[in-house]
Parts: C-alpha cells; sequence; structure tokens
C-alpha cells in the first residue's frame, strides 16, 4: 500500500470520526493536528484533501475550514 493510500484510509477514518457528512463544515486543525500526531505529513495530508476536492468530496473554504459535499468514501 502506498503511503497516499495509508493518508486516504487515515483521513477517511479522521471524518468519520468527526461524524463529517453533506453539508457539514470542519475546521481543518481537527482533521490535521490528531493526523500529524500519527506521522503523516502536511504534505501528505493536503494531497489527499486536494484529491478529494478534485472529487467534489470536500470543498475548501475561507478560514482554513472544509465543507463536505458528498458521503465520506
Amino acid at each position: 500500500m502506498s503511503r497516499f493510500e495509508d493518508t486516504e484510509i487515515a483521513i477517511s477514518q479522521r471524518l468519520k470520526a468527526l461524524k463529517a457528512k453533506p453539508d457539514k463544515t470542519l475546521n481543518r486543525p481537527d482533521i490535521d493536528e490528531p493526523l500529524k500526531a500519527d506521522g503523516f505529513t502536511d504534505d501528505e495530508i493536503t494531497a489527499v484533501l486536494n484529491a478529494l476536492e478534485q472529487d467534489k468530496v470536500l470543498a475548501f473554504l475561507p478560514g482554513n475550514r472544509l465543507s463536505v459535499l458528498k458521503a465520506i468514501p
């Protein structure tokens, strides 16, 4: 399994732990900080979040926030 896939799984688990669902807004630090504590880098986290944005699962908002657009895979 690649590091990207590991990060993707960790983010998916974190979003589910935060009860992310469509039309919910999340603070990015609530996602980032626990993942960084688990050894993921900011670049790895950002790459996966960018992929989720391209897939229209999440949208970046001002103020370091994310909007959930679709159910988390």
